[in-house]
């Protein structure tokens, strides 16, 4: 009897384990997917895909339809730095003023929040341009 609990425990531990693995593993995926979504640069091979294969456009269609896409895609990057840029000084500005509420061991914990947003913030704006 004690030899079938101990079967039961081992399968249900691998199980645990598998599904513990799987949800690290999905959520990496799912990361890699939504930061490639979020870039304009994906976004335009994504349309253009789209419409080449729905549109069926000739070449030279293809041609003016991507120099279109292309412009737009230019569009939304300039659009996507300005917001960033307009969201960090809101940002900067209420670390600042909760600075000010923090006792100095507080203060200095917010410091190595503050440098973690950073990181993000520059991970953000690092788009590899177009493959031709």
């Amino acid at each position: 009897m004690k030899t079938k609990w101990k079967i039961v425990l081992v399968l249900l531990g691998i199980i645990l384990v598998s599904a513990v693995a799987g949800g690290i593993i999905g959520a990496k995926l799912a990361e890699h997917a939504l930061k490639k979504r979020h870039a304009p640069e994906m976004w335009n091979q994504s349309v253009m895909r789209t419409l080449q294969h729905r549109l069926k456009l000739t070449p030279p269609q293809a041609q003016k339809v991507q120099a279109i896409i292309d412009g737009g895609v230019e569009e939304m990057k300039v659009i996507r730095q300005d917001t960033i840029q307009r969201t960090d000084v809101v940002i900067e500005r209420m670390i600042s003023d909760i600075d000010r509420e923090l006792t100095p061991e507080q203060s200095a914990e917010l410091k190595k929040l503050k440098a973690q947003r950073a990181a993000t913030t520059i991970d953000l704006l690092n788009v590899e341009p177009r493959k031709k």
